[in-house]
């Protein structure tokens, strides 16, 4: 029975921790000038249509770098199986103009918000390494401008090995996750951008980035 009673407490120790640190993490995303909510990961939607827009019409960043199919290997059916492992995730907002989105020179304008919530999503993500959470796994948002923003072709491709290794993040989308069904569920107006689109029926616009915790 004590040995019983050892374990429960344990546990509720644990989880008081898991719920400290993860407010801690929102709390350091805010501070990056983003917003942050803590999602179960049951709510993250994993659905093969979301890489398959990837490649049909395919991107103008299509094989671009490994953190893009089709040379990433994360695809939905194992991000499935990854997703189950974990309990929480951080979902991350950075909110842009719609027009860094959408407008005549967005392949320009939005590099620097790309590597912005690359930047935070790598931050969360080594926090949480330090705070014991070893597993944490990071997703950023679109092609990987590390290289690409630099007119670099992608080392990892030519010679095996990443100029940014510690840096690299591939997107939710190229790994499956439909960003837009996940955005919804943690409360989140999303929006489809397009240059086709009248800007004016945009009311706002962001890029999402996501780290798995626990």
């Amino acid at each position: 029975m004590d040995n019983i009673l050892t374990e429960s407490n344990q546990k509720t120790d644990e989880i008081e921790k898991l719920i400290t640190d993860l407010r801690k993490l929102v709390k350091l995303v805010e501070e990056q000038g983003c917003e942050a909510k803590i999602i179960d990961t049951k709510d993250i939607v994993v659905d093969e249509r979301a890489r398959l827009k990837c490649m049909y019409p395919p991107c103008r960043w299509y094989g671009s770098s490994i953190m893009c199919p089709p040379h990433l290997k994360l695809v939905p059916s194992v991000t499935r199986r990854i997703i189950r492992k974990y309990k929480f995730a951080i979902l991350i907002r950075l909110k842009t103009p719609v027009e860094d989105l959408a407008g005549p020179e967005w392949t320009k304008r939005h590099v620097p918000h790309e590597l912005k919530l690359r930047e935070v999503v790598n931050l969360v993500e080594s926090e949480a390494y330090n705070m014991g959470y070893y597993f944490a796994l990071g997703f950023a948002a679109g092609e990987c401008s590390l290289c690409l923003s630099k007119n670099l072709e992608c080392d990892a491709l030519k010679i095996g090995k990443c100029r940014y290794p510690l840096r690299a993040r591939p997107a939710m989308e190229a790994a499956g996750i439909d960003v837009f069904a996940t955005v919804k569920k943690a409360g989140w107006p999303i929006y489809t951008i397009s240059s086709s689109k009248d800007m004016r029926l945009v009311p706002c616009a962001a890029l999402y980035g996501l780290v798995l915790i626990h």
